[in-house]
């Protein structure tokens, strides 16, 4: 099975080193949010609009593309639980799910005309809310297609021998659309329309058994839906996301050295390993090689103990200095990491 990105889920990213050479850690930072929500919005109310005005226009869908009946209501379902957890990973705003379920465009695909501001005041006065963001379109879409597929290999004489077995895909995508509405100013703060898709594999010996092993298609919908929920949360509130840093844990002429240090990184001792780094870096700055490893690392320290600007300048002095590629890239992480800390400072209101 695999899984088309929905989202890029990290701009900060993660930097890949040799796996032979280096040892990961892992940190949790306060990603920003794509736009800044007004200062006075603390808490807001999750309310599904997504039930299709016409269903049985939903059910005839359903019944055309191989939909199991009540696969979008459990999705959409799914949709506002991701969407409530995504916005449960924030310290920016207070959620609440209003259990609210109302009728949304006419058959789930296109986003209907606005609520009124009357409904909004009063879903928030019912709630003691100051926004109410509202899932305002759902719809799901299953096709499947099988190929034949011929395989050639030897056998233990050297014959040659053909199999034939078939491959069957299936392509599970959901499109929502959300709106976020600020009663204060009467403004709709943000509309939003995803278009999120899974595919799965599976093999088979006829056409039939391929088929029958891909997975059920109201299981990955809700999957998809949970995700994109999630994405949306993401998308109008900071949220605590895990990044990953590798750092080098050997160094030729410098092995006991580097394998220390990699050791006192290794169990959250940075302060150690950055002593140790420090050592290596001033005794070995004439070459390169170590030199560039060693400023990388202290890089990562520094990033790793909250000190953006002391590791950006470590990261350069391995670039720069040293012509350690690897932090050519880690340059441009850690000044990304400035700007969406300087972001999510603006976005937060500091709140903590």
């Amino acid at each position: 099975m695999r899984i088309i990105p929905f989202i890029l889920l990290l701009s900060l990213g993660s930097l890949f080193l040799p796996s032979c050479s280096t040892k990961s850690a892992r940190l949790t930072v306060l990603q920003p949010a794509r736009f800044t929500v007004p200062e006075h919005i603390s808490k807001v109310a999750v309310v599904d609009r997504s039930k299709p005005s016409n269903g049985w226009l939903n059910v005839l869908e359903g019944v055309l593309t191989g939909e199991a009946i009540g696969q979008d209501r459990r999705s959409r379902e799914e949709a506002v639980s991701g969407l409530i957890e995504g916005l449960r990973n924030t310290p920016r705003f207070e959620v609440i799910r209003t259990g609210i379920e109302m009728t949304g465009s006419r058959a789930g695909a296109n986003l209907p005309a606005p609520l009124s501001w009357s409904e909004v005041e009063r879903i928030c006065q019912l709630h003691q809310a100051d926004a109410v963001v509202t899932i305002e379109s759902f719809d799901t879409n299953t096709g499947v297609t099988t190929r034949r597929q011929e395989n050639t290999q030897k056998d233990k004489n050297g014959k040659q021998i053909t199999t034939i077995d078939y491959r069957s895909e299936m392509r599970t995508a959901v499109t929502m659309g959300w709106r976020m509405y600020d009663p204060r100013s009467k403004n709709i703060l943000d509309e939003f329309t995803t278009d999120d898709f899974l595919l799965s594999d599976a093999t088979g010996d006829t056409e039939q058994a391929a088929v029958r092993q891909l997975p059920a298609p109201v299981t990955i919908s809700r999957r998809v839906a949970f995700i994109g929920g999630q994405h949306y949360g993401m998308r109008i509130a900071p949220t605590y996301v895990s990044i990953q840093r590798q750092y080098y844990v050997k160094a030729k002429g410098a092995k006991a050295s580097m394998q220390k240090a990699g050791r006192y990184a290794e169990t959250g001792s940075w302060e150690k390993a950055a002593e140790l780094w420090k050592i290596l870096y001033e005794k070995y700055k004439e070459e390169d090689k170590i030199a560039g490893r060693a400023a990388y690392n202290m890089a990562v320290a520094a990033e790793m103990n909250g000190n953006l600007v002391l590791a950006l300048d470590w990261a350069k002095k391995s670039w720069e200095l040293h012509r350690n590629k690897k932090a050519r890239q880690y340059v441009f992480a850690l000044q990304m990491r400035l700007e969406d800390q300087e972001q999510v400072s603006r976005q937060m209101h500091y709140k903590s």
